[in-house]
């Protein structure tokens, strides 16, 4: 009877592992402060198992998802878990480094003039901040969220902040699709169509970039732009229908995240499940970041 009980509970335990939830480590400060390096988080996987896709994904959920850019079967790919910025047929525009109307606390690297010398690590790391660094003449570069600038205004009201965002109209290539007609940088990106299953799109050398890896990667079409002219399976197009949908993600630690500012869209079928629930911590174990809410 022992051993029975035993077995019913192993293969309970492994049910909810395999359909229920799974739990993933976060490795990096991506996603600070919803997420920190070390969080336990638990997946819902039950969204998007053997018994269909259930997957309902919302604007500004956090979702668990495969890495689409490496060379391997889906299921074998990275994850990596980053917060939904664009649904299937949004059109994004990133201003500053923000979506517009988007309500979460996201940090930020700013330059922080200290004309009193008040700031050191340990006030710092007192209030959470960890990323970034003293430069000279009392000035320094860190990663904060607007709580965490409101708490070192009231150490000292001297202190001067400037975001130390990239300028409009710069063109960074190693943003998607690096492409030198788009002058997009990690702050300021699109107008970008996020494309949903079954809607038809014309197609051109000018947007060409942007969909190419759909067309040829994730949905399995031979593409090229000649002359000016698109082949799709070496036939002349001028128009192109999705054949699932596609996701846009970012992390809220927006210098620090490589996310689809850099790699482009995310489509369906690399999803796994949004995250519901942080375990606990295993870099610093603290009672704060216990069965915390993930949102």
């Amino acid at each position: 009877m022992k051993i029975l009980k035993f077995i019913a509970a192993v293969g309970f335990a492994f049910f909810i592992k395999l359909f229920v939830f799974q739990p993933f480590v976060i490795p990096s400060s991506s996603m600070d402060k919803t997420l920190v390096k070390g969080d336990y988080v638990m997946v819902n996987t039950w969204q998007n198992t053997l018994f269909g896709n259930l997957l309902d994904i919302q604007l500004g959920d956090v979702v668990a998802f495969h890495y689409p850019l490496e060379k391997a079967a889906i299921k074998s790919k990275m994850v990596f878990i980053k917060r939904c910025v664009a649904l299937p047929g949004d059109s994004l525009i990133l201003e500053n480094g923000k979506v517009a109307l988007e309500q979460t606390k996201l940090q930020f690297d700013y330059l922080i003039a200290d004309p009193d010398g008040k700031l050191n690590w340990e006030i710092l790391k007192d209030l959470g901040i960890h990323l970034g660094g003293k430069a000279t003449n009392n000035r320094w570069l860190l990663s904060l969220d607007s709580i965490q600038i409101s708490a070192l205004l009231e150490v000292d009201q001297n202190l001067k902040f400037t975001l130390n965002s990239s300028p409009k109209d710069k063109i960074d290539l190693s943003t998607f699709p690096s492409d030198t007609t788009l002058k997009w940088n990690r702050d300021f990106f699109g107008p970008l169509y996020v494309p949903e299953k079954g809607a038809e799109i014309k197609i051109d050398y000018t947007n060409f970039s942007l969909y190419e890896k759909i067309i040829s990667d994730y949905e399995n079409h031979s593409c090229r732009l000649q002359d000016s002219v698109i082949y799709i399976d070496n036939k002349q197009t001028k128009t192109y229908t999705f054949s699932q949908n596609y996701y846009f993600m970012m992390g809220d630690n927006r210098h620090h995240s490589q996310d689809s500012r850099y790699w482009g869209f995310v489509p369906e079928d690399h999803l796994i499940g949004t995250c519901s629930r942080m375990l606990f911590n295993a870099d610093e174990f603290s009672s704060k970041r216990l069965l915390k809410r993930v949102y």
